[in-house]
């Protein structure tokens, strides 16, 4: 006989029976303790409308008044599919604009259907029973749209109801949130139903919408919006009403601006326990309040009762703020979460930053980085930099024993602790033994570095594009960028196998870029300042990354693939069109009067540079070329001879290149 007595044992205690009940189960409540439930929760398209966009004018959500556009494909799948269907299902990412085109799609099917009358349900939380009897229950034929139906307590009792009705047709539209479709479809499979997916809009689908002519605009916007229509409404309306461009550069003020004004029109935002609570849950990104043990793990590190919790994420989650789905509590909206966690741990001070990095960095370090590097970026710099910056060096002191972990952290919080890095990394380095060998690689394969990358070089690169995307450009950037710099080719010379490593790095995180023209490139001054005092004081390392990286710098466009938002951008970079031309044209020239002053020195080197020159394609770059060209001729004049056919060569293939230029 098998003996199993494997059992699993789940205990319903009386305080988790009551949060069953107060959250999930509402209707038991009501038959059972006779607490007096409200109606009105059918109501009609023009009154759902009404109701949806008072909730928006808070600043929550966008309005359901705005123009439809779009969708036609959609459209013309839903008028086919509902004849034939019981229910239609329709589904998507947050904010590709499912409810509204739910609503829309009903309104097309009216206006060629009038045998049927269209209402919706306004959910508050109350069972829907008897709701669905008194307007539901006769010969006529209704659609019934169901926004967010997984949200929904009683769409149990909707199905039910569905399954029992006699007389009349009941067809069911609902909106559903992807992390719930399939407990939806299971609710449905008794039924013909029709699923249909909303994708996201394309940019010039947005663009339409958001009817913003200015090119600048609209670029600035979907940036921000990364696809997502409700946001980008959002940042549209913001653009609108401050009527400057600048209130899209600074995403911190649009991001203040907008949640200020939505917790200010909130009465349930007044007070501190609701931030804390959402402060909680932006950095977890998840909590599992039904276990309690972990939850009051947390709770209690920041002297929060339990039940309180329960009772304020209910609150949030009437208010959309949150999503209590299955076990969990989360904040659905990634720029939300950011926000929250800003005001609970930076500008309220509401939650002790040193309390969560004491008990949860060595566990949970990747939502450090994310919630940090997200509100560093989004919100006030400075501010966050003063709350977090002393925690954080107090913390570090804590690793001076354990090289891997400092590492780690470091890597971590590199952005506030750059003192701390270069520190570190000097000590290191000056502890290495010089290297004599001879053997300096600057060669190699396109994917060598991509995952296989040397500690020290990774963190020091991290300042390479440092004040370009973190911190404001004028802040550090000449200091922590040429410091960075130095100890990376101090580390090279110690280590020269390092070298092609370093050089694919300065290659991808230094080559001429859009964001550089705001200071005047100055990276790129700083870089070749660098190689070129290295090749004046014949510092081997220097002299050979500064051939190499000059084939490169040489060139007229850049090719540069960014995350922005949530979205991966590809675009090239060129630099004949620039307004900032005479920047450019200046370090050219630093690059050909170095080539010119040590072409003795390295000819092989030298001519290398020369012959690499030609195979740069760009017809429309006449204007850097022309400026290039003096240079050129120096050069073949004072170094090349017509003895030697490798410099007849090059001479007859430059001529070639001008002419197919036009020069």
């Amino acid at each position: 006989m098998l003996d199993d007595t494997r059992i699993k044992l789940s205990i319903y205690t009386i305080d988790r029976i009551a949060i069953e009940l107060h959250l999930h189960h509402r209707n038991l409540v009501h038959n059972y303790l006779g607490l007096p439930l409200d109606t009105g929760q059918i109501v009609s398209i023009e009154k759902f409308i009404d109701e949806y966009d008072k909730r928006a004018s808070k600043g929550i959500s966008t309005t359901l008044s705005n123009t439809f556009l779009h969708r036609k494909v959609e459209l013309e799948k839903f008028n086919y599919a509902l004849p034939s269907n019981d229910i239609i299902i329709i589904t998507g990412d947050p904010g590709v604009g499912k409810t509204r085109f739910g609503l829309e799609a009903i309104k097309t099917f009216l206006s060629k259907n009038l045998k049927y009358t269209a209402y919706c349900v306004s959910y508050k939380d109350y069972t829907l029973l008897q709701d669905l009897q008194q307007y539901f229950d006769s010969d006529q034929n209704f659609i019934l749209f169901v926004d967010d139906a997984n949200r929904i307590d009683q769409f149990k009792q909707i199905i039910g109801f569905l399954r029992g009705k006699e007389r009349g047709e009941l067809k069911v539209v609902l909106t559903v949130r992807k992390y719930a479709l399939q407990e939806i479809k299971i609710l449905c499979q008794d039924f013909d139903w029709m699923q249909i997916d909303l994708g996201k809009l394309s940019d010039a689908e947005i663009v339409e919408i958001v009817e913003l002519p200015d090119q600048d605009y609209q670029n600035k916007i979907l940036r921000i919006a990364g696809g997502n229509l409700r946001l980008a409404i959002m940042v549209a309306r913001l653009a609108i009403e401050k009527q400057n461009i600048d209130a899209l550069y600074d995403v911190s003020k649009l991001f203040e601006t907008y949640f200020s004004t939505f917790v200010q029109d909130a009465k349930a935002l007044d007070n501190k326990p609701q931030i804390r609570c959402l402060g909680l849950i932006a950095f977890f990104h998840a909590i599992p309040y039904k276990d309690r043990s972990v939850t009051d793990s947390i709770l209690s590190k920041f002297q929060m009762p339990y039940q309180s919790f329960i009772d304020i994420i209910d609150e949030l989650d009437r208010m959309e703020l949150v999503e209590i789905q299955y076990d969990y509590v989360k904040i659905p909206e990634q720029n939300l979460a950011t926000y929250f966690f800003y005001r609970a741990f930076v500008k309220d001070d509401l939650l002790s930053f040193e309390t969560l990095l004491k008990n949860y960095y060595e566990t949970k370090r990747d939502r450090f980085i994310d919630c940090v590097v997200s509100t560093n970026n989004s919100f006030n710099p400075n501010r966050v930099k003063q709350k977090f910056q002393p925690i954080l060096r107090n913390y570090w002191k804590g690793f001076r024993k354990d090289e891997k972990k400092r590492f780690n952290f470091l890597s971590a919080f590199w952005f506030y602790l750059s003192d701390e890095i270069f520190d570190f990394a000097y000590t290191i380095i000056d502890k290495l033994p010089p290297d004599f060998s001879e053997e300096y690689n600057v060669k190699y394969d396109n994917n060598e570095f991509a995952f296989n990358r040397n500690e020290v070089l990774s963190i020091l690169e991290k300042f390479f594009d440092y004040g370009t995307k973190v911190l404001d450009i004028s802040v550090k950037l000449e200091k922590d960028f040429r410091t960075a710099l130095e100890l990376a080719f101090y580390f090279v010379c110690k280590k020269p196998e390092h070298l092609a490593e370093l050089i694919y790095s300065l290659r991808a995180k230094l080559t001429f870029d859009r964001d550089d023209e705001q200071s005047d490139f100055e990276r790129q001054k700083l870089l070749f300042k660098i190689l070129v005092g290295g090749l004046n004081e014949s510092k081997k390392v220097h002299s050979l990354a500064f051939y190499e990286l000059s084939k490169t710098f040489l060139e007229y466009n850049f090719y540069h693939t960014k995350s922005e938002g949530n979205q991966l951008v590809s675009y090239i970079y060129s630099l004949d069109s620039r307004e900032s031309l005479a920047s450019v044209t200046k370090i050219r020239e630093t690059i050909w009067l170095a080539l010119d002053i040590h072409f003795s020195n390295y000819p092989s080197k030298s001519i290398q540079l020369l012959e690499n020159y030609t195979k740069i394609g760009r017809k429309e770059a006449k204007n850097i070329i022309e400026s290039d060209v003096p240079f050129v001729l120096s050069i073949i004049t004072n170094h090349l001879k017509k003895e030697d056919f490798e410099h007849c060569k090059y001479v007859q293939d430059q001529i070639s290149w001008f002419k197919a230029h036009s020069i």
